[in-house]
């Protein structure tokens, strides 16, 4: 019989104890539960009604969550087969939520946009709006954010002597206003205010005009801002 010393079995003890931790140490942890993506409960941006070419006014908006809570920093794709989404790829905020503003394309009847996120159940999230060819009398320029960044959209626009331009607060849109950079043209829409909320002014002499927001930008195209160029003749 075989007979070892109390070192040898004392290091033969140690050498199985490693190798346990080994085989326990290649153990891959478990997987991450799958991202679940949906449309967010309230102004998800889902079935509006615009016209052909023209900016919605109310941000796409998609919620992703993990176990029931908010998932950030989760890369989500945008996309429409019509028109034009901004952006295109986006980061979830700290609620989780991703927006994309959607130009329509210019063919009138049902469009449909999408959000996906790479292997999350529920993907893709799929967006509809109806595009009409009703073009509103004078020109509107939407005014939008927080949701998706503060902007006139669109934030140039080109009219004739005696047009009347129109600035709309879109839904959710916070402290707001037109100001003038020169002091004049077009007059102010007064404090900042909260959608919903609207402003008009006509333009009855030819000019390059620049305004701002008073909370969000600054004269000289600095922040949201926009610029109207009156022509003697309608473009």
């Amino acid at each position: 019989m075989r007979r070892y010393s109390h070192r040898a079995v004392t290091a033969l003890g140690i050498v199985a104890t490693a190798a346990v931790g080994a085989c326990g140490g290649g153990q891959t942890a478990p997987s991450q539960t799958p991202a679940v993506i949906s449309k967010a409960p309230s102004k998800s941006g889902d079935l509006q009604t615009g016209p052909v070419g023209q900016v919605l006014p109310v941000d796409l908006r998609v919620v992703v969550t993990r176990d029931g809570n908010p998932a950030s920093d989760v890369a989500v794709t945008w996309g429409t087969a019509t028109g034009t989404m901004t952006p295109t790829s986006d980061q979830t905020d700290t609620n989780g939520e991703s927006t994309s503003n959607w130009t329509l394309g210019d063919q009138a009847g049902n469009q449909a946009a999408a959000a996906s996120v790479t292997g999350a159940t529920g993907s893709p999230v799929t967006f509809t709006a109806t595009a009409t060819t009703t073009v509103p009398t004078g020109t509107i320029v939407q005014v939008l954010g927080p949701g998706g960044g503060n902007r006139f959209s669109p934030a140039d626009v080109t009219v004739g002597v005696g047009a009347t331009v129109t600035w709309q607060w879109g839904d959710g849109a916070l402290s707001h206003s037109v100001v003038p950079d020169d002091g004049s043209t077009p007059g102010t829409s007064g404090p900042v205010a909260d959608a919903p909320h609207s402003f008009q002014y006509t333009f009855n002499v030819p000019g390059v005009f620049h305004y701002h927001c008073f909370s969000h930008g600054a004269s000289g195209g600095i922040g949201m801002s926009g610029t109207v160029t009156v022509v003697t003749s309608q473009p």
